[in-house]
């Protein structure tokens, strides 16, 4: 059976900017799915790069007007939100 990892989040000034102007119910969708993303950010999103064999970037859909754009670290096990794209 594989183990879930709990990875660290971290979020950028960027993506909490957009984050702050947010409703309440968007907001609420999006700390549902970083705390996803802390549980297992592979099995997320869709790679989008590959900086080193243990660091790539992801995004994901925040519903159907948003996407979470983040860096998995495997050596230091966190979750980066680098931007949040959200049209509302």
């Amino acid at each position: 059976m594989a183990r879930l990892m709990a990875y660290g989040l971290v979020i950028t000034e960027l993506a909490t900017t957009v984050v702050a102007k947010m409703d309440q119910e968007t907001h609420e969708r999006f700390v549902h799915a970083m705390l996803e993303l802390g549980t297992d950010p592979h099995s997320q999103g869709q790679l989008v790069g590959v900086e080193s064999p243990a660091v790539t970037e992801c995004v994901t859909a925040l519903g159907s007007s948003g996407l979470i754009i983040y860096v998995v670290d495997d050596v230091m096990e966190t979750v980066r939100i680098v931007n949040v794209i959200w049209i509302g």
